[in-house]
């Protein structure tokens, strides 16, 4: 009976959760053109209808996370690791800075970036707003944090004798770093550079402030199309974001396991 009870509630929360985006893809055959359901004819001529724009501000999009990622794994890394090892003054307060851009609004955060920017333009002429890189500096405020979180919290399991055998045997610290440091740390890696993709892919407030012209995103394009009109369009790229994040997922398991992907080696 408790079983029973517990899975109807699992199954009741997934329904709840995954109501929504059905109901957009099923929205999006909708002949009417406007959001509405159940549909009362079915017709795919919105998704040939979908604007260049949209493309276009998804490779904007695409090239801002991936800069962001590879930025925030770089840095952020070595970073968790000083905050897990290093004993120097200040190492509470850098970690609590770490932690803070993920409790402070992305809108504050965006205002924020803002204001950085004019400080920019006003002490050197440098123009952020409005190009790939403001974007960037602006999405690392939050994908910098969550890739040393990620990784702090893999480092608690760290089995330090392991790299101490390693070089004992010879190895080198950095082939030691490369070799069975990272490894054991990839989970974690792996995890935060997930997390700051997929929330730097969908971040609004900061691209708001920082994009514009050819740096719009595709989140701040689908938000200020939904201002004019809610179209068959604007549902037919929300059902096509859905359709290749459920793809890809399905590859990245099938090709490797998401189990796998996350699982520490022993």
């Amino acid at each position: 009976m408790k079983q029973a009870i517990l899975t109807g509630i699992l199954a009741a929360t997934f329904v709840f959760l995954l109501a929504p985006v059905v109901v957009v893809v099923i929205s999006s055959f909708n002949a009417v053109g406007v959001l509405s359901f159940p549909p009362q004819s079915f017709t795919t001529r919105w998704y040939s209808e979908i604007d260049a724009g949209y493309y276009q501000a998804l490779i904007v999009s695409l090239k801002v996370a991936v800069i962001t990622v590879l930025i925030a794994v770089l840095t952020g890394v070595p970073g968790a690791l000083a905050l897990a090892r290093g004993r120097f003054p200040g190492r509470d307060a850098l970690n609590a800075i770490c932690l803070s851009p993920l409790m402070v609004p992305a809108l504050v955060m965006g205002v924020a970036a803002f204001q950085f920017s004019l400080v920019i333009w006003d002490q050197f002429h440098l123009t952020l707003g409005g190009t790939i890189a403001g974007l960037v500096i602006g999405h690392l405020t939050f994908a910098i944090p969550f890739v040393v979180r990620a990784v702090l919290a893999g480092h608690t399991r760290f089995d330090h004798s392991l790299e101490e055998a390693a070089q004992n045997l010879g190895a080198s610290p950095w082939r030691t770093f490369v070799h069975v440091t990272l490894p054991i740390l990839r989970p974690g890696i792996i995890s935060g550079a997930i997390f700051a993709f997929l929330i730097s892919l969908d971040e609004v407030p900061i691209a708001l402030f920082m994009g514009g012209g050819d740096a719009t995103t595709l989140p701040v394009k689908i938000f200020t199309a939904m201002e004019i009109s809610f179209g068959g369009d604007i549902l037919a790229v929300a059902s096509v974001i859905v359709v290749v994040s459920v793809a890809l997922m399905l590859v990245l398991d099938r090709v490797i396991g998401i189990e796998r992907l996350f699982a520490t080696r022993h």
